[in-house]
């Protein structure tokens, strides 16, 4: 696929944070009351740690392939056939993930602001928003990640201003749960931190040397594992242990108790904002789904494909219809990004080692 411009790393690294932060952090702290009881900071910056040991496996297996994004260093290391059945089974794994986001994010809008708006109405929304992005160029997508990134300050503000009554006892003990359920709970925590695989695709898209996008990226997780932690330690320091239990968005709870004196409701504020950031995440799984369809089908141009990928990522969110459906759906998405984000690229890497020249764009 050709591009005429690439991206800085100034964009790079608010692309980076856009495509990270997603549906997970509202309930973030709520999945982890039960398993680490106390120790959810700690499990936060050590889930970091393992994203960020991913990400070094991602730029060692793209630094061999300069030029190349992760569909074309399949078909180099695996051959037409494998090659071409990997980059199909990503198709299918960027197009789920988009869906899952999109659902997840739909019903918590339902919850908390539009109980009586159908569910497909609100799907249909957030796909054509997502279609509009998704089919430009990467740079334009990444001027508009740019430009929603200052809604995080009032992200922040309306999170830290939890701070204002804390009540840090409620935090104490931090090794309740034991060291060991306090790091096998970054199970549920890396869940909540998925997108940052998008690397593999927009890497050779970024005017750097190899070492700086590793830096800005890395330096993207630091801010996003920050900014979890942040949000975590303040619900802990604002709910009690027995509250976090049966509140499963304590992140928005917060936000509408608080009292700003002129505006009742904060929650309906903080939702839209926080919903251009998922409508940010969608796209670029939207956008990768769009690119390897390109190179499975030999085009030019992935504004050909991005239609159908979202009537597809739309259909896969109109299907589940129970919580039980919507669940499944969630564990299906959570095993496929153990495959498509550790076990693969791992593989990938590994056989990497075994080419002895350092491999260009071209054969």
């Amino acid at each position: 696929m050709v591009q005429a411009k690439k991206l800085s790393l100034r964009q790079l690294f608010l692309f980076m944070i856009q495509a990270q932060i997603g549906v997970g952090v509202l309930s973030l702290p709520f999945k982890l009351a039960e398993s680490a009881r106390g120790g959810e900071g700690i499990t936060v910056l050590a889930t970091g740690v393992i994203t960020q040991t991913v990400i070094f496996i991602f730029w060692t297996l793209l630094k061999k392939f300069p030029g190349l994004n992760l569909f074309q260093i399949c078909l180099r290391l695996c051959g037409p056939f494998i090659g071409n059945l990997a980059i199909a089974c990503y198709i299918g794994y960027f197009t789920l993930l988009g869906a899952n986001v999109m659902l997840s994010a739909v019903g918590i809008l339902q919850r908390w602001m539009m109980e009586a708006t159908p569910r497909w109405v609100l799907l249909l929304l957030f796909a054509i928003a997502t279609l509009y992005l998704a089919k430009e160029k990467l740079t334009v997508l990444a001027r508009f990640f740019t430009l929603s990134s200052m809604l995080f300050i009032p992200l922040f503000i309306f999170v830290s201003y939890g701070l204002t009554q804390p009540h840090p006892e409620y935090m104490f003990p931090l090794f309740e749960a034991g060291i060991w359920n306090i790091l096998k709970a970054t199970k549920d925590t890396t869940i909540s931190m998925y997108g940052f695989e998008i690397i593999l695709i927009i890497f050779p898209l970024i005017d750097a040397s190899d070492k700086k996008k590793l830096f800005v990226v890395s330096m993207s997780n630091l801010f996003v594992t920050l900014f979890y932690t942040m949000v975590v330690v303040t619900c802990l320091m604002v709910f009690n242990p027995s509250q976090l239990r049966v509140i499963p968005e304590p992140v928005i709870y917060l936000v509408k108790s608080l009292n700003f004196y002129v505006v009742d409701r904060a929650d309906v504020l903080f939702l839209p904002i926080w919903s251009i950031t998922i409508v940010c995440s969608i796209a670029s799984y939207t956008y990768a789904a769009s690119v390897g369809l390109t190179q499975l089908f030999k085009q030019q141009d992935h504004r050909l494909f991005t239609p159908y990928v979202k009537i597809v990522m739309y259909i896969i969110a109109l299907i589940p219809v129970t919580p039980i459906a919507i669940r499944l759906l969630d564990m299906i998405a959570e095993y496929a990004a153990y495959l498509f984000i550790g076990m693969i690229p791992l593989a990938l890497m590994i056989g990497s080692l075994f080419v002895r020249r350092k491999e260009g764009g071209t054969a």
